[in-house]
């Protein structure tokens, strides 16, 4: 069934993807097995004590910068007080802000292991520690406090060093836990419809394939053919500009709305940060989709076109919109809450087709996955398919923005609603041309 965003006005929630396992008491397990290390290695003990001495450097400027502050000092205390997960008191768990601070400190020195049935240990480990706090009304506060995601941007900094670096690359091995082993090649290969190293850029005989890092290895390129872009020349297609899945369409979106309603409506506003563009779209329509640390994790621009304007707006790292349900996973339910907290990267594109006109991408970076690199700028032609940018180190999302002279029908997804929609591949279909000519520019399926 074809999607259309005329003449009435839709929002349509297609589903939601997952960035912390379903299982009971997954989390749990997760930060048993990090106090368990820290308390064998002297750094914290079972009741809540940490060795100041055995900190980064980076950890303790945090801990400062707690401390210095009444209001953030008081929140990293309350937000014990308010987690909905319950624990077992014979079982190690984390007590207070200095044991969390010490799971972040030993998180930073390590690359994501790979577990698909634990996915914060697949891309996320970090909000994995933080995901039971985000949702309570005082880590809300800390989290959207602008000294505390400085102080995340500084952590950030310091774990990116090692993820470019060759140290990081320990993961990228066939035994368990090693994103090469059996259980995650057989994964990818369901996902891909084809091997690893037949999809991606690689070199099977060498050590860790080839890649030179984490970084390197997250940001893998497909190889030429693999992802077609389909009817590259019909300027009547827009095409998916990224390997995600698909999460909503909106439709006569507004310049400011109150985003934290349950509804989590889009304001435009706080996307663009107040740009001077955002006029264009008040009315329009929005599509979303969701990157998972499984996918391919580079952006190709949709059209023909120009860049008219590039940037990066700076944002929150862990604020979700609070709710009352108990599973901790709360920023996968903030999708679009965060579209107008979170860090995102901009990139405004006049298209070749006078139907689709100004349009725009926003890549939007998720906690730790908060790096967005742009790779055009401002009087760039750029064709479909062109890369135009890449997200680094997790999850992620995306939006699609339009005006609302342009209409639009949604091409259908995979059968199955979690599956992601292949980079390249048909998204919408232009109707103001098909309206006027009365005809296709093609097939929906064709390359030509």
């Amino acid at each position: 069934m074809f999607w259309t965003n005329k003449p009435f006005d839709f929002t349509a929630l297609i589903t939601i993807a997952r960035w912390l396992p379903k299982y009971p008491g997954i989390i749990e397990k997760e930060q048993r097995k990090l106090l368990h290390h820290l308390v064998q290695n002297g750094v914290c003990t079972p009741a809540g004590d940490v060795d100041d001495e055995q900190l980064s450097p980076v950890i303790l400027e945090f801990k400062e910068s707690i401390e210095a502050d009444t209001g953030i000092y008081r929140d990293f205390h309350e937000m014990f007080e308010q987690v909905a997960l319950k624990t077992d008191p014979s079982q190690l768990s984390i007590k207070n802000y200095m044991q969390l601070l010490a799971v972040l400190d030993k998180t930073i020195t390590k690359a994501p292991t790979y577990s698909y049935t634990s996915p914060l240990v697949s891309g996320v480990p970090m909000y994995g520690a933080l995901a039971p706090f985000c949702n309570t009304e005082a880590g809300y506060r800390a989290f959207t406090n602008p000294k505390v995601n400085a102080m995340f941007h500084k952590i950030f900094d310091e774990w990116t060093k090692f993820l470019v670096s060759e140290a990081s690359r320990d993961v990228l091995v066939s035994t368990e836990g090693g994103w090469f082993s059996p259980d995650a090649l057989q994964v990818q290969q369901k996902r891909l419809g084809q091997s690893f190293a037949e999809a991606f850029v690689c070199d099977p005989d060498e050590p860790y394939m080839g890649f030179k890092s984490w970084d390197d290895f997250f940001g893998r390129r497909f190889r030429e053919g693999v992802r077609p872009t389909f009817a590259a020349k019909n300027p009547h297609f827009i095409n998916a500009p990224c390997e995600a899945i698909t999460y909503r369409v909106a439709t006569n979106v507004r310049a400011k709305d109150q985003f934290w309603l349950k509804e989590m409506p889009y304001s435009l506003d706080h996307i663009f940060n107040f740009d001077s563009l955002t006029s264009h779209f008040v009315g329009g329509t929005v599509f979303q989709a969701i990157l998972s640390a499984l996918d391919y994790h580079r952006w190709h621009s949709p059209v023909d076109g120009r860049v008219v304007k590039t940037y990066v707006v700076p944002g929150t790292y862990y604020a979700a919109r609070l709710d009352d349900n108990p599973d901790p996973d709360v920023v996968s339910r903030s999708q679009a809450f965060v579209t107008a907290m979170s860090t995102r990267a901009v990139i405004f594109i006049e298209s070749d087709n006078p139907a689709i006109g100004l349009m725009c991408f926003v890549g939007v970076g998720l906690g730790e996955v908060s790096t967005t690199r742009i790779a055009v700028q401002q009087g760039d032609r750029i064709k479909k398919g062109d890369e135009t940018g890449s997200f680094h180190f997790g999850g992620s999302t995306y939006l699609m923005i339009f005006r609302p002279e342009t209409k639009l029908t949604l091409f259908p997804g995979p059968k199955d609603l979690g599956e992601a929609r292949n980079v390249g591949t048909l998204l919408f279909h232009v109707d103001n041309t098909f309206q006027e000519n009365n005809r296709w520019y093609g097939p929906p399926s064709g390359l030509g």
